[in-house]
């Protein structure tokens, strides 16, 4: 029983393969297809990846103003019993003049604020002109 199924099936199989006609595709087909491909390729050979990452200049950033809240703020370095030394440095040329100068806690929290601020507008213009152009 099962054999005359099958027998039955592929005739009503060849059947409709009988009648229908093979369709053929356009000429430019290929050409299609192909200019596709390659112009995939190219976006893939030419697309632009950043050396450094964003996340890296994060932390970059956060590191080096660390560094500058911790030297600004912490009154141990500059007393005479601390064991911090930067005399392999050799700086005193360009240090010398700038011993004079005293900045108060109030222009220290300005500068800090004030490059915090700069620096998130650098982030937000180029967000906005990368959209911007983007489109």
């Amino acid at each position: 029983m099962k054999n005359r199924e099958d027998k039955n099936i592929e005739k009503l199989v060849e059947n409709l393969i009988a009648e229908t006609s093979v369709e053929n595709p356009s000429v430019e087909f290929t050409t299609k297809v192909m200019s596709g491909i390659y112009a995939v390729e190219r976006n893939k050979i030419f697309m632009y990846k950043p050396i450094i990452s964003k996340r890296a200049w994060f932390i970059i950033f956060g590191i080096i103003a660390a560094l500058f809240v911790f030297l600004i703020f912490n009154t141990q370095l500059t007393s005479a019993g601390s064991n911090f030394n930067l005399t392999f440095f050799n700086l005193d040329k360009f240090v010398k003049p700038f011993f004079g100068i005293e900045i108060s806690s109030m222009t220290a929290n300005v500068i800090v604020v004030a490059t915090i601020m700069v620096l998130i507008q650098i982030f937000v213009l180029k967000t906005y002109l990368n959209k911007r152009f983007q489109k």
